[in-house]
């Protein structure tokens, strides 16, 4: 019989994100017949550990700090010597690389970039990171994304934006594994919240972190101009660091008792599948899963047209409508005409449903299988 394949996925923990999600989708479908997968955690945490298999490995490495995780890894790597090894995040990456050249062994490593690279000072979570991301990370990349032996970008806007910085290795786009039979089911669960049951008043839902990169300061704004000009509802689904400063601009706005959030929701399919419109504001995703989640749940998508992501997914008035970054009207804009025009809000809700057919797990995990046979 064949010896398996061994691999490791690495992540600093499972706390709930897009990145995250996807990793639980890919270690979840590859094909166990050929392949022995492990989880590694620097820190085995997060609300989508328990979406994890029970037949999947994982590895608590309980590691500190950037210096921390070097040294665990590098043990890791003694250890264990995975045939290949998978991580995310930029920083991240960059640590898996040197501590594999630093163990001395033949794992090949696989960075995944999630992010676009140029906004990676915006979407760092403390000051210290922002100037490390903005001065040294370019670099420090240059230099190191090269040894790794295979990169992995989720969409062609961040492939092209590395492609900046790192000349002398190709990449490879695989769109993020995010369509499985489980959305559907969960999206036919019933939502309690009493605004899904008014089907008199339209009730819009965003979802994602509650972080700066995800602007929800425009969609409340563009939400505010919407009210004034009909009986409509927001629901935001997830949590973050922004979440005391958006209520108040909520209340500032004077749409509190029109706007819910809810928090993070372990079904998030059900909001989707009962608005009547989803939106995203955000100023900058990797791909943006949230997206096509809404798609295939049937609710029409307005985003904003940042990069990476919404561009490559959404076809201009087939499959949803594109606006600015941070405009306000001009997303308001949008919202009302899909809220208005039943035509409209029907073609692209059945458009939607036909393009996220298009990120399936299962195409995802192949071209995920594809590489890895490559590189053995």
């Amino acid at each position: 019989m064949q010896e398996k394949i061994t691999v490791a996925f690495f992540l600093p923990s499972l706390e709930p994100g897009g990145t995250e999600r996807n990793v639980v989708n890919l270690v979840n479908a590859i094909d166990k017949k050929f392949y022995a997968v492990t989880l590694v955690l620097q820190k085995a945490e997060g609300d989508f550990l328990k979406n994890i298999n029970r037949d999947i490995p994982v590895v608590n490495l309980h590691a500190s700090g950037s210096l921390g995780l070097f040294f665990a890894l590098t043990g890791y790597f003694k250890k264990e010597k995975p045939d290949i090894f998978v991580s995310a995040f930029a920083r991240i990456n960059v640590i898996c690389v040197l501590a594999k050249i630093w163990s001395r062994v033949g794992t090949k490593v696989v960075i995944t970039e999630h992010s676009v690279f140029s906004f990676l000072p915006v979407i760092a979570k403390t000051p210290l990171r922002r100037l490390f991301a903005r001065f040294f990370m370019p670099n420090i990349a240059r230099f190191v994304y090269p040894k790794a032996d295979a990169i992995i970008c989720v969409s062609q806007g961040i492939a092209d934006d590395l492609k900046k910085i790192i000349t002398s290795r190709d990449m490879r786009v695989i769109y993020n594994p995010i369509i499985s039979d489980d959305i559907f089911r969960l999206a036919e669960e019933v939502v309690g919240h009493p605004w899904f049951t008014n089907k008199n008043v339209p009730v819009i839902v965003a979802a994602g972190r509650l972080v700066p990169c995800k602007d929800y300061p425009t969609l409340l704004k563009a939400f505010s101009l919407v009210l004034a000009k009909q009986p409509v509802r927001l629901v935001i689904l997830g949590r973050g660091t922004e979440e005391h400063r958006l209520k108040k601009m909520a209340d500032e706005l004077g749409i509190v008792k029109n706007t819910d959030f809810l928090g993070f929701q372990e079904n998030p399919f059900k909001y989707m599948a009962g608005a009547s419109l989803f939106v995203l504001s955000s100023l900058q995703e990797g791909f943006g899963n949230v997206i096509i989640e809404a798609m295939a749940c049937g609710a029409p998508v307005v985003s904003t047209d940042c990069p990476a992501g919404p561009g490559e997914i959404i076809t201009q008035r087939v499959s949803g409508l594109l606006v600015p970054v941070g405009n306000p009207s001009a997303l308001a804009e949008s919202m009302l005409k899909v809220l208005h025009d039943s035509a409209l809000a029907h073609m692209l809700s059945f458009a939607g449903k036909k393009r996220a057919q298009d990120f399936l797990v299962e195409k995802s995990v192949a071209e995920y299988q594809k590489v890895f046979a490559e590189l053995l």
